[in-house]
């Protein structure tokens, strides 16, 4: 995951980018595109590259949902799909990954209107470009002061770290997760098909990724193996699991930890039996018991909920201050409201149905020696007093996040 820059800063009447962008975001390949607009599938290939004339941006709109002004706006935020680590499902095609990247670069416009308005916690992320990734991950436990306890909210915990956590549409939940760099700031994307427990799972596995790979620019098995090594370790410590386990224990004490560290009961097992706390009988024995149970497919009697974002209900709160809006932002970068919803995890929904700005939430409810950190916060991600007066004068409000 490079750390990219904003794409080329030509300005047609119509912006080459953002016809892709909003082509990518609802699935439709150029072909599809030219028959809904009524024009040929090369001249959308010279829209996309050359931009179009400002008559064409109502048939756009109209194909995309997208408001007619999104096509005239500036250059969009340059999210290049050849730096993307996915995390995603063996059936996900390249329409649901282009909606993906399609996706994150709305996030990242989001998150730019955000961070004009509120001051958000610093980027507090260590480098571990060609380390061990286990190391790496006691390093930050370490470095963050989590010892090896249970972790908290992993949403909130990366959030108050200066790591912005956005959410990916339906048309894009197969991709699961994926991370970048841009401009500096650190970004996770994530679906919510999974159970909580395997969600958690993948905010670690790309949490990783930011640490370890923020150079890279191709996926590889090792580079998936890393990103899960760290997830494993960051979750579930070696030292934690032979705190909390005894040797060989018996499923009805794994599941007992699990609920304790918020992982699933497979994802334990596995860990156990990776660190030496489970022979190679009693992981087989106990994995078919999980399987039998239903624990392969999903997670009996787990998580009730998705772990919730701290940032979007406060930015969303109708009692805050200088609050915004969902449509607020949705007219302010001429986006399709319900991808605002999407991206902030229906926070504002949630608001507005009365279930409140706290951790916990259905997902869907309401309608749906250590290496320096890259931006050097040693305060956990609190605002230093004078940068929070100097953020006032600017007029921008802190947030909350610890």
């Amino acid at each position: 995951m490079e750390r990219t820059s904003t794409s080329r800063s030509h300005d047609p009447a119509l912006h080459p980018e953002r016809i892709s962008l909003a082509r990518m975001r609802r699935g439709l390949t150029k072909i599809e595109l030219a028959a809904a607009v009524g024009v040929s599938a090369r001249t959308v290939t010279t829209f996309e590259a050359e931009g179009a004339p400002p008559e064409r941006a109502a048939g756009l709109s109209a194909a995309t949902g997208f408001p007619a002004s999104y096509f005239s706006r500036g250059a969009a935020p340059d999210v290049p799909a050849d730096r993307m680590l996915f995390r995603a499902g063996r059936g996900t095609t390249s329409r649901q990954r282009h909606a993906a990247i399609a996706a994150g670069a709305s996030g990242i416009e989001v998150d730019r209107l955000i961070s004009a308005r509120y001051a958000l916690p610093a980027v507090d992320v260590p480098d571990g470009t060609g380390e061990d990734p286990v190391l790496m991950a006691r390093m930050l436990r370490q470095m963050w002061g989590l010892g090896t306890r249970p972790l908290p909210n992993l949403v909130q915990l990366c959030e108050s770290r200066g790591v912005r956590v956005y959410g990916l549409p339906e048309l894009a939940e197969s991709v699961d997760a994926y991370s970048i760099w841009h401009e500096e700031v650190p970004y996770v994307f994530l679906a919510r098909r999974k159970t909580p427990e395997r969600s958690r799972f993948d905010v670690a596995h790309e949490l990783g990724h930011l640490i370890l790979h923020a150079g890279l620019g191709c996926a590889s098995r090792q580079v998936e193996r890393e990103a899960d090594r760290f997830a494993g370790e960051l979750l579930m410590p070696e030292s934690g699991v032979f705190e909390h386990l005894p040797a060989n224990p018996s499923v009805e004490r794994l599941l007992a930890v699990r609920e304790a560290f918020k992982v699933s009961a497979t994802a334990l097992a596995y860990r156990a039996h990776q660190v030496g706390r489970m022979s190679d009988w009693a992981y087989r024995h106990t994995s078919v018991r999980l399987d039998g149970a239903g624990y392969r497919t999903g997670e009996p009697d787990g998580m009730r909920h998705h772990e919730r974002s701290k940032v979007f209900p406060q930015v969303f709160a109708p009692s805050r201050r200088g609050r915004l809006g969902a449509g607020e932002i949705a007219a302010t970068l001429s986006l399709p409201e319900a991808d605002v919803h999407a991206l902030t995890f229906d926070s504002a929904m949630r608001l507005v149905v009365g279930e409140g700005a706290g951790p916990s939430g259905s997902p869907r409810a309401g309608a749906e020696g250590t290496r320096p950190s890259r931006a050097g916060s040693a305060s956990g991600g609190r605002a230093h007093p004078a940068s929070e007066r100097t953020s006032r004068r600017a007029g921008r409000r802190h947030l909350r996040v610890v």
